[in-house]
Parts: C-alpha cells; sequence; structure tokens
C-alpha cells in the first residue's frame, strides 16, 4: 500500500513541512488586533515632545520625514528612516534588538501611525508615537445631526 501511494505522501509530508515552516517563522504577526489597538484607543502609545526629557533610560528616535531640524537628540539614538524602508534588514534588526523605547516621528501622523501598527504587530514592545500635541483630534467644528426628515416627501 505505501508503494502504491508513496507519490502522494511525499507531497503530504511536503505540505506539512511548509506549513510547519510558515506557523514557527518570524515574519509573521505575533500580537492579537484587539490587544494592540487597546493602546492606540487609549492613546497610551502617544508620547509629547516635551515630555521626552523625562523619560528612562536610552531612546531610539525614528525620524520618518527627510527633515531632521524638528527634532534634538536629548537622551536619544537618532535614527533617519525613510517609511518605505522601515521594514528592511538592517533597520528591523537595529529596532527589534533596542532595549529601550522606541519613538517614532513623522510630520504626518498617519505615517507615524501606520509604521506604529506594523513594528507593534510585529512584536515590538515600548513602542511610541512622538507628537507636538496632546490630542491630533480634535474636530473643528462642533457636530449637528440632521434633521429628522418630512413624511410628507
Amino acid at each position: 500500500m505505501v508503494k502504491k501511494n508513496r507519490e502522494v505522501i511525499v507531497i503530504v509530508l511536503i505540505l506539512l513541512l511548509l506549513i510547519l515552516f510558515r506557523e514557527t517563522g518570524k515574519n509573521h504577526f505575533k500580537s492579537d488586533a484587539k490587544k494592540w489597538a487597546e493602546s492606540s484607543i487609549n492613546k497610551s502609545d502617544i508620547i509629547i515632545t516635551e515630555k521626552l526629557g523625562l523619560s528612562d533610560g536610552k531612546n531610539l528616535l525614528i525620524n520618518l520625514d527627510k527633515d531632521t531640524s524638528r527634532l534634538k537628540k536629548n537622551n536619544s539614538e537618532l535614527l533617519n528612516i525613510s517609511p518605505d524602508s522601515i521594514l528592511s534588514k538592517k533597520y528591523i534588526n537595529s529596532i527589534m534588538k533596542h532595549d529601550g523605547p522606541v519613538l517614532l516621528f513623522s510630520t504626518n501622523p498617519g505615517v507615524s501611525a501606520r509604521v506604529w501598527m506594523l513594528l507593534s504587530q510585529m512584536g515590538r514592545k515600548k513602542l511610541y508615537i512622538l507628537s507636538d500635541k496632546a490630542d491630533d483630534e480634535v474636530p473643528k467644528y462642533k457636530f449637528k445631526p440632521d434633521s429628522v426628515p418630512d413624511k410628507n416627501l
């Protein structure tokens, strides 16, 4: 029976090995969505620039913009990385191996948030977004709901 089904057995074994290799690899996301989204909702992942000097330990400050004039090093190691190359091996290794907090900065808060999401899903702890303001999402206008439509129309 084994001789008759040798090809099928070999194919099944190869598929099992590929599945095991994929599941145990280091390139898949480690955290579940609910867990890392909670810190975003609570805004515990945002550090204000004024409080940067108060943090303990050596920070890794990642500038995602081309302009570096707005950043002061303080007690931080500074890396200038473009957002499209953040996942390259040379940068991802230094980010993941850093012991202290990693702070992401961009003048566009959406860029910082996307990079934060990628790195936090890959398992990076102590990851924060550096911001000039405490609340970036302040509405400009007061919310006014629509009026109830007329039933005669």
